[in-house]
């Protein structure tokens, strides 16, 4: 059954044609598919984690902050010692550090008293090194020495 819609003019009553009625629904369609094409942003992203802001910087670790300010402080020997048993340090072994590293710049409990930071200008005399290496578990930071730029290539 085929329906022909009518309007109204000003010489009367006018017949559309199928081709008018259905051009119509043709555009009217097409308008409505064209509207509702495009990404669900509802879809794309369910079951993602939305990331964090990207000028976020990881938090560093208080350790990772004392030694940061050992580094800051521009010392030329930088030691980081800890309890060969992994424990935490106490007074006995904060004496023997004291006594050892007596020229050191700068002493520091770090990682919930699990390390101590020493930071120095002066190099720690072998003889007292070799105590802290018998006793601790002794990691290096100390910067690389400087080269001397002023040397003579032409030799």
């Amino acid at each position: 059954m085929l329906i022909m819609m009518t309007r109204k003019t000003s010489r009367g009553v006018e017949a559309l044609g199928s081709r008018g009625v259905v051009g119509k629904l043709v555009l009217t369609l097409l308008l409505a598919l064209t509207a509702a094409c495009g990404a669900n942003d509802g879809i794309l992203k369910s079951g993602k984690e939305t990331p964090g802001s990207s000028n976020a910087q990881p938090s560093k670790s208080v350790f990772e902050e004392d030694l940061g300010s050992m580094r800051t402080a521009d010392f030329r020997f930088v030691y980081v010692l800890r309890r060969k048993d992994g424990g935490k340090i106490d007074a006995e072994d904060r004496s023997v550090i004291k006594a050892q590293t007596a020229d050191a710049n700068r002493r520091m409990s770090s990682d919930d008293d699990k390390a101590f930071i020493i930071g120095s200008n002066s190099q720690i005399p072998p003889k007292n090194m070799f105590v802290l290496f018998a006793r601790f578990a002794v990691e290096n930071y100390s910067p690389p020495s400087p080269t001397n730029t002023n040397a003579n290539a032409n030799k």
